[in-house]
């Protein structure tokens, strides 16, 4: 269980590695509009697309599989990062020889950095953000302060025709979450300084590194208890990876998008509750360790971590979902908005979560394996000291 939620830098490659469509980037090429470039070669990666991207987040979960959709179309991508050479290597297989440029050491805060960054790219995508406050960072200074500088300076770059930013389809200014509320805000800033914006609101992503299905998975098997705030009543329309990368290649070959946001939901609106069970399911976990838990006291036992996690470095098998801000999230619906755009303004045919591949790194989690089903079966035969190391449940 524990290589599927550790990020070293091996596990981590090999992992985008077996989800991502390896075809990618270009050749050499003059900096012309993306609006008006003409595609010259044979196709594919090897193609000029006219488009020289830069993508902020390039070597996180939704980041990777964004450089892999621009690059295997013919796009030259730079790749801003700032954790260690290894964790972003595995970008480079995605271009062409020289189209996929790494640029180290990336401070968020430093205007300099930022401007050598986008200094000969026609697009920019921004898909940085936090699920966890720490003691550097906070979710003001990521999800407002660095979206508004950004698109300040791509504004007075003059050569940006396209700004792309990842926000999140629950983000309200209202909100009682700080996440979702400073979501908003930044949104509302990047359109204030860019107003030719493109705004995605994607729900809960799944895929072989995600944040979702990966900490649920982690709830059940790995932990004492899961709690399930309010029975899990509130829906969620979570979506694939795949079909996101997809809708940032469609929303950029279309120029009315510009200045538009667009909500990106799966085909399936499922409750938490319906997700656990799915878990249980597919993982062939008889015995549910799910505890149906008020808001309130969900909140209370994760309280006093979230102060500690402000005062101390990172912690480790720290989830996103242990959270008192997460809790506040679990407390409203998060759907695409009846007549918001979305998937199919952007002629892209969603893929359920639930079945296939976006359901298969799940089948690989399986408890004692992908073919041999659950352990718990045949625990009496297997040794406690065994049973205790891959924490199998009788």
């Amino acid at each position: 269980m524990l290589p599927v939620l550790a990020r070293n830098a091996a596990g981590s490659a090999l992992a985008r590695l077996a989800g991502l469509r390896l075809v990618a980037a270009t050749s050499n090429r003059e900096y012309s509009s993306i609006m008006t470039a003409q595609k010259q070669g044979p196709g594919g990666r090897s193609s000029v697309s006219g488009m020289v991207a830069t993508v902020f987040g390039a070597n996180g979960f939704v980041g990777s599989y964004i450089v892999n959709e621009l690059a295997r179309r013919g796009s030259q991508v730079v790749c801003p990062f700032r954790s260690t050479d290894n964790e972003a290597m595995h970008l480079k297989q995605m271009g062409d020889l020289g189209q996929i440029v790494l640029l180290p050491e990336l401070d968020i805060r430093d205007d300099e950095q930022i401007k050598r960054a986008i200094s000969r790219s026609n697009v920019i995508v921004n898909c940085v953000g936090m699920r966890l406050q720490t003691m550097n960072w906070s979710f003001e200074d990521v999800h407002i302060d660095f979206p508004k500088r950004l698109a300040k300076i791509a504004a007075e770059s003059g050569h940006v025709d396209r700004l792309v930013h990842f926000s999140d389809m629950g983000a309200d200014p209202e909100h009682a979450s700080k996440r979702m509320r400073t979501k908003a805000l930044g949104d509302q800033a990047v359109l204030e300084a860019f107003p030719r914006a493109t705004i995605f609101r994607p729900a809960d992503i799944v895929g072989i590194e995600d944040h979702f299905y990966n900490y649920l998975i982690y709830q059940l098997t790995l932990t004492v208890f899961a709690p399930v705030v309010e029975e899990g009543r509130n829906k969620i329309q979570p979506t694939y990876v795949l079909d996101v990368a997809e809708a940032v290649a469609s929303a950029l070959r279309k120029p009315e998008t510009a200045g538009k946001t667009y909500y990106l939901g799966g085909p399936e609106v499922l409750t938490i509750r319906e997700m656990y069970d799915l878990l249980l399911k597919t993982l062939r976990i008889h015995r549910d360790d799910t505890v149906h838990m008020p808001a309130w006291a969900v909140k209370a036992m994760y309280k006093p971590m979230d102060m500690v996690r402000k005062m101390f470095p990172g912690l480790p098998m720290t989830s996103p979902l242990a959270t008192d801000d997460y809790v506040e999230e679990c407390l409203r619906h998060k759907v695409v908005p009846p007549g918001a755009l979305g998937y199919a303004e952007l002629e892209v045919t969603p893929q359920k979560v639930t079945d296939g591949m976006p359901i298969e790194p799940v089948r690989h989690m399986r408890v004692g394996g992908y073919r041999w089903g659950d352990m718990a079966t045949v625990a009496k035969d297997v040794p406690e000291s065994v049973r205790k190391y891959y924490n199998i449940k009788q």
